[in-house]
């Protein structure tokens, strides 16, 4: 597969070099140097030259070597994760189209990420320097793959969205799909939502009680790769424990666990909801990771929540 992902910073770093008035003039170089990207740059935020000029003076030289500093430090295990995120469902952003391309680079710190047309595809430029100021960095690969998602869905430049606020987004389009008439439509929705929004759900699904087998979970609507663990004894594995104990599990790291059912050698982390109703377990909600210590408080809080209305949904409709 080709690469989704490349690192031209340092080109923008040997700004470093110049002496700060000279700035202004090395732009124009990194201009020439990157065409059309960085003209198209401008154009996509409306920024004049007399604005590109001033947002140069206003940066620090200071903040400028320590960006660079840092970023040396982590830029390969950060590209690496970045391209290990979107890769991962290249299914969903279409990456045999090589419609785009993901170039991480510092720019003006205006926005977080900024889509332009280059010579022969797009270009989703990421500014290192804005994600700095915010102290973002570290949530690069989210960053990137919240911009590709975003590009596909047509936007053109963006800031990046903490899980809390993607969390926030999501409900409103959570309660869309609660207005579907049969649950398993409600479930397949919920799925198809959270794998396609979330950067670390690389597999969304749903596990029900067989009402035939109250002991045993039987797949239902999930999204991903495809699992063998269609059936799964209550106590057995990581979902059966849950259901089992009628409590939410988060697994950090699954080498670690001696009771678990491997689905694929790629997930490291886990999250099982259980879905109650009247007491019992009616099903639950499994999401797999391919992150270590993926899931914490936001997703159980998020998560519990949309179980919680799947029960409510099951109590009132029967």
């Amino acid at each position: 597969m080709r690469k989704v992902v490349q690192n031209v910073a340092d080109d923008f770093f040997e700004m470093l070099q110049y002496d700060k008035n000279q700035w202004p003039n090395y732009w124009k170089i990194l201009r020439a140097r990157h065409e059309p990207l960085i003209d198209e740059y401008e154009k996509a935020l409306n920024l004049s030259q007399e604005w590109t000029v001033t947002l140069l003076k206003n940066m620090e030289r200071r903040n400028l070597d320590r960006l660079m500093q840092h970023w040396h430090s982590i830029s390969h295990e950060q590209k690496y994760h970045c391209s290990k995120l979107i890769t991962a469902k290249h299914e969903l952003f279409e990456l045999n189209r090589e419609e785009f391309t993901i170039v991480l680079t510092g720019l003006l710190g205006v926005k977080d990420w900024v889509a332009v047309r280059g010579k022969r595809e797009w270009v989703i430029m990421i500014d290192l320097l804005s994600l700095w100021n915010k102290n973002l960095l570290n949530e690069l690969p989210y960053v990137a793959y919240q911009a590709a998602l975003s590009f596909k869905r047509n936007e053109r430049y963006g800031d990046y969205l903490s899980k809390k606020e993607l969390f926030q987004k999501l409900s409103n389009d959570i309660e869309e799909a609660f207005k579907k008439e049969r649950i398993e439509e409600v479930m397949e929705s919920v799925c198809r939502i959270l794998y396609e929004n979330v950067p670390h759900y690389n597999w969304v699904g749903f596990y029900l009680t067989d009402t035939s087998k109250p002991d045993e979970l039987v797949l239902g609507p999930f999204v991903g790769e495809p699992t063998e663990h269609v059936r799964i004894p209550f106590g057995r594995g990581i979902c059966g424990q849950a259901a089992q104990r009628k409590t939410t599990f988060i697994v950090e790291d699954v080498s670690k666990e001696t009771n678990y059912l491997s689905c694929s050698p790629k997930v490291q982390s886990e999250i099982v909801v259980p879905i109650l109703v009247n007491g019992q377990v009616f099903g639950e909600l499994d999401i797999d990771s391919h992150v270590l210590n993926s899931f914490d408080e936001t997703d159980k809080d998020f998560l519990e929540d949309i179980c919680k209305k799947i029960s409510q949904r099951v109590m009132v409709k029967g």
